[in-house]
């Protein structure tokens, strides 16, 4: 089993029907699907930065101009209408498409809205994004999502902005093992590895391979173990043959037929529950 577990609905993911064909191309079964820039088919090519300094984080670099943008255009606004988006596609394509639902500051009542998103939706995780606003994980806002996720013991899906933000992460997780924490394209994996620290519940999103070099997914394996490492690709932000390109890097590198097989689908069934 393959599993997508982090995509967005737009550019070539932006029907259902191009979702279903590009899956059944690549061999996919299932896509993790939150919202993206809303009504918008744009493809995005990302240059190789992992190849050329493989031993960083270089999501760092691409951080400051996600943030820059958005703050610019104000697309954060568009995600509860993308929520809505994502939950229609699903209902055409429900046994390919997997919700997770995106929290942002500008939504009213919180919990409220969480609470009858999820009697209606029935979605499989929440996710937060710190450069398409500008949040800490030490704010009431952050401790109010991720609450909920863990009382709903559904995972909680973050992309952080920086280390400051990776080390609050840190110390909000050693007080809270039981919350099921994804934690987006590897970001601070060196600073978990410095601290010491992981858990059962603490996963990372391996999206996607301009991003993340071969070096440091060796890394992530052997510190966290082949069942804490997610696939996923980030498509439509990527490049050509995106999907297919993540797909053959993990079936490529050089672990057993079994943790290929962990990292490509196994885990995220087992932690969705699938």
């Amino acid at each position: 089993m393959i599993i997508d577990g982090h995509s967005h609905a737009c550019g070539k993911f932006l029907t259902a029907e191009s979702i279903i064909k590009i899956l059944d191309d690549n061999g996919v079964d299932k896509v993790v699907l939150v919202p993206g820039e809303l009504n918008s088919k744009s493809e995005y090519s990302l240059p190789d930065i992992a190849s050329v300094f493989p031993g960083h984080n270089v999501v760092k670099i691409t951080n400051y101009m996600t943030r820059f943008v958005m703050m610019l255009t104000g697309k954060v606004k568009d995600i509860p209408a993308g929520n809505e988006y994502v939950y229609g596609l699903k209902t055409v394509a429900t046994d390919r498409i997997i919700q997770f639902i995106w929290i942002t500051t500008g939504i009213k009542n919180r919990t409220d809205y969480l609470d009858s998103k999820f009697a209606g939706w029935k979605f499989h995780g929440v996710k937060l994004h710190q450069c398409w606003e500008n949040f800490s994980v030490d704010s009431e806002f952050f401790t109010e999502v991720a609450i909920w996720a863990e009382n709903h013991d559904l995972p909680l899906f973050i992309h952080l902005y920086n280390d400051e933000e990776v080390v609050k992460l840190i110390n909000y997780k050693r007080k809270h093992p039981k919350l099921k924490l994804i934690v987006a394209h590897l970001f601070g994996l060196e600073l978990f590895i410095k601290d010491n620290f992981k858990d059962e519940n603490l996963y990372f999103d391996i999206s996607t391979i301009q991003l993340i070099s071969d070096q440091r997914l060796k890394s992530a394996i052997g510190y966290m173990g082949t069942d804490k490492i997610l696939f996923a690709t980030d498509t439509p932000y990527g490049a050509k043959d995106n999907i297919r390109r993540n797909i053959e890097r993990i079936k490529n590198f050089d672990i057993s037929n079994e943790d290929k097989n962990l990292i490509l689908g196994l885990n995220m069934k087992k932690l969705l529950r699938l």
